[in-house]
């Protein structure tokens, strides 16, 4: 049974869970309302998102740094960086995975 005030905080968190994540990985930069290729080209967006990845390593190397130092108390902030560097360096990997699984698969196309 929910008592309260909780239930809007049920329906709060409900909302928050069904916002895309996409809009914030790229969502479409670079192209216009046509669809069509705007001033980026794919090598830009796709060295921006490396150079992005490469900052949040570099944040959360500082950071644990900071931690083992004893300059930086807060264990679940350092932690949150370092989980948020992992997830973006695997998503990096599993994009890299894809770009050389179409390259080999228009390599063996005939002509």
């Amino acid at each position: 049974m929910v008592r309260g005030g909780n239930l809007d905080n049920i329906i709060d968190h409900g909302q928050a869970v069904e916002k895309p994540v996409a809009p914030e990985i790229g969502g479409g930069a670079g192209l216009d309302a046509g669809g069509t290729a705007g001033s980026k080209s794919f090598g830009d967006m796709l060295n921006e998102s490396i150079e992005k990845v490469n900052d949040l390593q570099a944040q959360a190397d500082r950071a644990a740094k900071e931690l083992s130092a004893g300059r930086n108390k807060n264990i679940h902030e350092t932690m949150l960086m370092m989980e948020k560097a992992d997830m973006s360096f695997r998503l990096m990997m599993q994009v890299r995975n894809k770009v050389i699984d179409a390259y080999r698969e228009i390599m063996r196309m005939q002509v």
